[in-house]
């Protein structure tokens, strides 16, 4: 071979070898670039960017339509937008793609402005009344500087995608510069060259890849996300209906407690009076007197029922087991279901025991079998059963009402007509009933509802239309350490006084004037005074008053011990007894009385407050903290 065949074939192999290392080194860095600008997520950047824009000005949008005046807009609408608002900070902030975002100039600034803003105003947004005009306009300035400041960054984010892409024209360019130059000899390096664009080819398919399963995962997270607050949302409203039953009922009960108190005064007026005729009357008419005390006792039972319902019942409570109190009322239990329905009860194994009014459990447990009873005209079958129950965190979110701890659950299920989905919120309700008129008082399951809420637990309702109903009472686990509550029997007879000075406290007449009656018919001596002022007086001119029956609620802001404690000082010697519309267990919790006074409560009968009279004159006197 030639000198000169070898310095050509050299030079071409020199060419070749530096046109394959121009080229090689042109498309590395072709890729190279490439690579970079798919990393940096450039179109998931101005994504993120503008949906922040473009939610935040759909928020502001929806502010100023409610400033209009416009009926559309709901507050569910105005706190979902707010929660997007909330969404798309959590995005723009976290993962590979909050971090590109949070790199751009002013984005941090932006994010850091949008979360005080949105803590600021998150319970405005849920308060604010949509006819406060100037709570509105002032909501939208407290958002709209963030538009100039969120497009600034989206700005920031087209620039940096505008830069990258023209990095990448210039690559391209120079490519192509240095393409032409070397294209006669690229021809003949086209091997090897083809060698390396196909190594490249799939290092770009590889990466490609990569990052489509890596948007697929972002929009999986983002849909995970999006779900897991669609979930929170109606978590939330489920537990705000909850909440706002719950306050309903507690209003309905602090209603019918009112009125059952204002019941059991007329209820004491007439019980009263009509003892005292009794004994004035002929055997004739004492009949009709009886008639009218027994229509008082059903009027004192019903005030009862109002009393458990509203939680002002007098309970006593003692440890029990469901197994013993099921066993004692078996025969009892059968004969209320009746013979076409059978009954089946379940006790579990180990059941703990449980702490409630063991008397009020059986009136619950009886009611709840009447009304399953009553669901199945044509037979059936009713399964009673107990277990215990540990109320987790999760089943106090659920029910806000029970604290966290362990309780004994009686349930009663039947195979009954159901109770329809919109007549079950009601179901607690006194007087609510779906029976004819005449049938019932609708007052069974109200009064279950507040003897178990009084008792520190709940009762719960699951039914489907014609597929049977099941009531749970849920009671707190009973503690061997608590002694039972002893109960008090008094006699019939009542026990006449000694010509006593009993001095009469009641701003209510007639319960004045019937106080007045049954005590001279009790051998006392008496004097009545409307209030506290004017039984001070009369305690200064009389000097030889030994008792005082005072009323615990009374006109011009004082009540009943509040004025005794005042007098008590100057006259040590003068007993007390008061009287309230309320049980005595009611009054001494709203600490209207404390436990050492003696309290009857209305309607009472003729020998209850005479013993209630004769026990107070002759006890030793405790001093009250007032009095010290």
């Amino acid at each position: 071979m030639s000198r000169f065949l070898k310095l050509l074939y050299g030079s071409l192999i020199i060419g070749t070898i530096l046109m394959a290392g121009a080229a090689y080194w042109m498309i590395s860095s072709l890729v190279s670039e490439s690579k970079r600008i798919e990393n940096s997520a450039r179109d998931t950047l101005i994504g993120i960017t503008s949906q922040t824009d473009y939610e935040l000005l759909k928020f502001i949008d929806t502010l100023y339509r409610i400033e209009l005046g416009e009926n559309s807009v709901t507050r569910e609408q105005l706190i979902n937008q707010q929660d997007i608002l909330w969404s798309r900070h959590s995005t723009n902030t976290s993962g590979k793609a909050g971090a590109t975002y949070l790199a751009l100039p002013g984005a941090r600034k932006a994010m850091s402005d949008l979360l005080a803003i949105l803590e600021a105003t998150e319970k405005e947004i849920a308060d604010v009344p949509f006819t406060d005009k100037a709570r509105i306009k002032q909501l939208i300035s407290q958002y709209r500087p963030l538009i100039p400041t969120l497009h600034s960054v989206t700005t920031e984010a087209i620039r940096y995608r505008t830069r990258s892409i023209a990095s990448l024209h210039d690559h391209l360019q120079q490519v192509g510069f240095w393409a032409q130059i070397f294209l006669p000899g690229m021809l003949l390096s086209g091997f090897l060259v083809s060698l390396i664009l196909r190594r490249e080819h799939r290092k770009l398919n590889r990466l490609a890849k990569n990052l489509e399963e890596t948007i697929q995962s972002r929009t999986q997270d983002l849909q995970d996300a999006n779900q897991a607050l669609v979930e929170e949302i109606d978590q939330r409203k489920e537990i705000e209906q909850k909440l706002v039953q719950a306050q309903k009922m507690e209003t309905i009960g602090q209603l019918t407690g009112g009125i059952a108190h204002d019941f059991n005064n007329f209820l004491a007026i007439i019980q009263g009076n009509a003892e005292l005729l009794e004994d004035e009357l002929d055997s004739d008419l004492k009949k009709m007197v009886k008639s009218i005390l027994k229509a008082t006792e059903r009027g004192a039972e019903l005030t009862q029922r109002l009393l458990a319902f509203s939680r002002q019942q007098p309970l006593r409570p003692q440890q029990f087991n469901y197994s013993d109190l099921i066993s004692n009322i078996h025969v009892l239990l059968k004969r209320t279901v009746g013979e076409t329905i059978s009954l089946e009860v379940s006790i579990e194994d180990g059941l703990w025991d449980a702490v409630a009014d063991p008397g009020q459990v059986e009136n619950a447990l009886i009611n709840m079998l009447i009304n399953s009873r009553h669901a199945m005209p044509k037979g059936g079958k009713i399964r009673l059963q107990t277990r215990n129950f540990v109320a987790d965190e999760q089943f106090h979110k659920a029910n806000p009402e029970l604290p966290v701890g362990d309780y004994v659950i009686l349930c009663v299920s039947d195979t009954g007509a159901g109770i329809p989905e919109d007549i079950q919120p009601h179901v607690f309700e006194p007087f609510f009933t779906t029976k004819k008129v005449g049938e019932g008082t609708g007052l069974g399951l109200s009064m279950i509802y507040g003897f178990a809420r009084q008792s520190g637990g709940i009762v719960t309702l699951y039914s489907d239309a014609g597929k049977g109903t099941t009531v749970e009472l849920i009671l707190p686990k009973g503690d061997s350490a608590k002694n039972n509550q002893p109960l008090d029997n008094n006699g019939e007879e009542a026990i006449t006084g000694d010509n006593q000075l009993v001095l009469v406290v009641e701003d209510e007449p007639d319960v004045r004037l019937l106080a007045e009656n049954i005590l001279t018919s009790l051998n006392y001596r008496t004097r009545s005074a409307k209030d506290a002022n004017e039984a001070t007086q009369i305690l200064e001119k009389e000097k030889n008053i030994s008792l005082i029956l005072c009323d615990v609620v009374l006109p011009d802001g004082k009540n009943g011990p509040e004025f005794f404690d005042s007098i008590s000082m100057i006259y040590p010697d003068v007993k007390v007894v008061f009287m309230s519309g309320y049980p005595a267990e009611v009054a001494k919790r709203r600490k209207l009385i404390s436990a050492h006074h003696d309290l009857l409560s209305k309607p009472f009968q003729r020998h209850r407050l005479a013993h209630a009279i004769h026990k107070a004159l002759n006890k030793a006197r405790v001093e009250s903290p007032a009095a010290n």
